[in-house]
Order: C-alpha cells, then structure tokens, then sequence
C-alpha cells in the first residue's frame, strides 16, 4: 500500500503543508499511518487502524484592557488501533518519525495479545468505508495574527463595557482564537484519506453589578470561516445583555406552567433525545424506548435530520473515525424513530450497520410542519401567554433508563407574551419521554449550539419547584 496511490483530500486544502498555522502537509500524515499500518501487519495483527492529526492556531484572552493570556500551539498526534483474532490494542506517540511508529506498533500488538477475545472488535466491512464519498469543504485558514485577535478580543471588551445601563458591567474573560487541523486515516483494507480543517472562536463573559446583587451572562460565537463570525461588538453586547437582564431575579413559588425553552439552550433537550438513540443505550437497553427503530419518539409534528456534508458545517465529515462515511438522514420523522447512531462494534452487536457516527453525531436540525417564517422569540412568547421563558441551565439532567428530568434553571416570567421579571432559584422537572410527544411548537428563531439547530421549543406544562 503506498500513500501516493490510495491519498484522497478531504478538506480542500493544498496538497502540501504550510497551510494556515500547520506544519505538515497531508501527504506528509498519509505517509505516517501508511508506514503504521504496514509495520503492524510485519508484527502478525490481522487488521488495523491509524489515524495521524495535527493541530495548530493561536488563542488570545483579554480582561481589563490588558492581554490575559497568549498562547501559540502546535501539537500532531498518531493512534493506531491493532486488532489480533478479535483482541485489541491501542497506542499512541506524539512523534511521527519512523522509530517512534515502530515502537508505538510495537507496544499496541503486545497490548492486543493481554486482552479477551471480541468477536464484534474490528475494522468495519470494507464496502461501508468512504472510498468515493464527496470532499466536504472544512477548511478555510484565517492567517490572523496575534495581534489581529488581540483587536478582536479588545473590540469584545470594549463593547460590553460600553453597553448603555444604569448598572455596571464587567468583563471577566473576553477571548479570540483561530485553529486549523489536518488529518489522514488508513486502514489495512487499502483505504487511506486526508483532511483539514479550520475553527475561528469569539467569546465573552461578563459580570454586571446593581449594589449587591450580582449576575454572570456569556455569549460566544464559533464558525469554520471567519466571515460567519458575529462581529466583536455584538459578542460583547449581547454577552453583557445576558448578565444585565437577570440584575433583580426573584425566585419562584412552586407550581405547574407552561415552559418555553430559549432556542441557545433547547439544543440540551435535543442531545437527550439522541441519547436515546446510542447504540450503548440500544444495546445494553440503558433507555426508555429500547427497540426504539420504528417507534414514537416525540410529537408527531417533529422531524430530526442528520447531515454530515454540510459545507463547513462544524460537525461535518466526509467520514468518521473509523472511515466509515455518514449519509444525509431523518433520525426522527414524523415523530417516529428512523435511525440510529451506532459505531462498527455497536452496529455488530445490535444487528446493524454503522451510521457512520463513531467519534459523535454530525450537524442535526430539529424542524416542525407547525413552524412558520414569523415565529420568531416575541411571537413564541406570545404562543406561550403566561408562564416561563426558560434562559439558562444551572445543573441536572435526566435518567436515560426512566425518562425522569429535573434541572436547576433561570429565566423570566412572562404574562401575556410580556416578559414582566427575571427569575432563578427553581428547577423545572418532568419525565423525557412525555415531554418530546408534548412539545407544542418550535420557534424560527433558530440558533447552532455546536452540532445542533433548533429553534426555542414550547411545552404546554411543566412542574416548577421553587421556594
């Protein structure tokens, strides 16, 4: 097997190094997993895996006018998986010359032979990997320098800073980074692909003060590109929005109302309905829907799709760790169970083909037939008349197996669709697997928290347990 031959791009980056912060080229990464893969097949594993990465970029923090902290990184890493008559063996090495892989091999087949046979451990069907899949666009170097995200990160400061209030704000950390990565997997089936990619960040988190009373509010932005940033002065602001808003919160009585979850934080509720869905929970049935292809998941209006080729989509990849390509897919249609998310070993013990989704779930967006263009956050308060516009989780979560769901929360009170006051010291309860068929609507006003879309999302009624 030679790199020149089996090396596909997947990012589009150049095809040598010097890209952006990055120091290898991806002919370069190729060549290492390829040597990888052939030494452990001189040292008898029947099959193997290596997966070579390098990461590199530039992480400013500001507070008080002054630069905080300035850190320049670089650092590659390569992991090979060995795989002896369904044994396994993992190692890695943070040097990419020729003795440090022979070692590194070395030491993954003399793991393998210590451990009990598993007859699901292995590579995946050579068919399932990503020989032709398209390139997915990741890549998009900014070049910025130190003291370009420093200007930014100023620029975020100031902003929050200045945002008009009797009270007062302060800035605890604003920040800017820029990275760029690059990586090449292969396998001892022949298959060998390269990538890059590339991460630009903004942040900002803010304190702000009336007497004693005192508030924390955040706010970040994180695109592939630099153009798909939020400028630095709405960072600030809206981070400083965030703290102002809740100066005054008043606790709750304890009662049952209807809940509208804030679009940047119903992402949560989704990530527990895909939790559902693991292959871990399928198998070992550490779920309240187990056999959950073909059943009802949540309202019938709701539909969660998965796509993993979304240009410069910050979940997207041609393929994942394993090689193993994805596909565009309803996860949930309908309200019914469509699709799972299962790695190789999952996949085996379940029955099932993988998904494609070992190493994590891949740009999903919850949608509804309810949905229209003018739902944005006014009309959705307006939908939810009086109860609570739920902002911010403090703490919780659900039980996987019982659907039992309890979370320390802050947020306003709204009577009539007119937020009257902020609110805290309460937590909102119910049971998961009621709460996805009871979802009522969810808002235009959609929002990307990491690998997920999703509007503000209403239930009709929830338990609150304040004071």
């Amino acid at each position: 097997m030679s790199a020149s031959s089996l090396t596909r791009s997947t990012g589009h980056a150049s095809p040598e190094g010097g890209d952006g912060y990055l120091l290898q080229s991806e002919s370069t990464l190729a060549q290492a997993v390829t040597y990888a893969i052939e030494r452990s097949a001189v040292l008898g594993a029947s099959e193997a895996i290596a997966m070579v990465s390098e990461q590199g970029g530039i992480t400013l923090t500001v507070a008080g006018g002054k630069v905080e902290t300035a850190v320049r990184e670089g650092h590659q890493s390569l992991r090979i998986t060995v795989y002896a008559n369904g044994r396994t063996g993992i190692a890695s090495t943070e040097s990419l010359s020729r003795h440090a892989i022979d070692r590194v091999v070395e030491q993954a087949v003399a793991m393998a032979g210590q451990l009990e046979s598993d007859p699901d451990a292995g590579l995946s069907d050579r068919e399932t990997l990503a020989w032709t899949t398209p390139e997915v666009p990741l890549f998009a170097p900014s070049g910025q320098t130190a003291d370009e995200l420093t200007e930014a990160a100023m620029a975020i400061e100031h902003a929050a800073g200045s945002t008009a209030s009797r009270d007062s704000v302060r800035v605890s950390e604003a920040g800017a980074a820029s990275q760029d990565m690059r990586f090449a997997l292969a396998t001892s089936q022949g298959f060998c692909r390269t990538g890059s990619g590339s991460m630009q960040q903004r942040w900002c988190q803010t304190i702000a003060q009336r007497g004693d009373d005192m508030r924390q509010g955040n706010w970040a932005s994180m695109s592939r590109r630099l153009d798909g940033l939020l400028p630095p002065v709405d960072v600030g602001r809206i981070a400083a929005e965030k703290a102002l808003g809740m100066l005054g919160a008043e606790g709750l009585t304890t009662r049952r109302a209807p809940v509208l979850i804030d679009a940047p934080v119903a992402s949560s509720l989704v990530r527990e309905l895909c939790g559902q869905l693991t292959g871990t929970a399928q198998f070992r049935r550490m779920t309240f829907l187990p056999d959950a292809m073909g059943q009802q998941l949540t309202a019938s209006h709701l539909t969660l799709e998965e796509d993993p080729f979304e240009p410069f989509g910050l979940a997207s990849s041609t393929f994942d760790s394993e090689g193993v390509s994805g596909s565009r897919r309803a996860i949930v249609r309908s309200g019914m169970v469509e699709g799972l998310f299962l790695d190789t070993r999952m996949a085996r013990k379940l029955g099932r083909a993988s998904t494609g989704n070992a190493g994590g779930m891949r740009n999903l967006t919850l949608t509804s037939t309810t949905t229209q263009a003018g739902d944005d956050l006014a009309a959705m308060l307006r939908k939810l008349g009086t109860g609570l516009w739920l902002t911010r989780f403090m703490g919780g979560g659900s039980n996987p197996a019982t659907g039992v769901y309890s979370q320390a929360a802050a947020g306003f009170w709204v009577e009539n669709g007119q937020v009257v006051r902020p609110v805290h010291g309460f937590t909102v309860a119910g049971n998961l697997q009621e709460m996805l068929k009871a979802i009522v609507a969810v808002g235009a006003d959609v929002h990307r928290e990491g690998a997920i879309r999703v509007g503000s999302i209403l239930l009709p009624d929830m338990q609150i347990a304040g004071r």
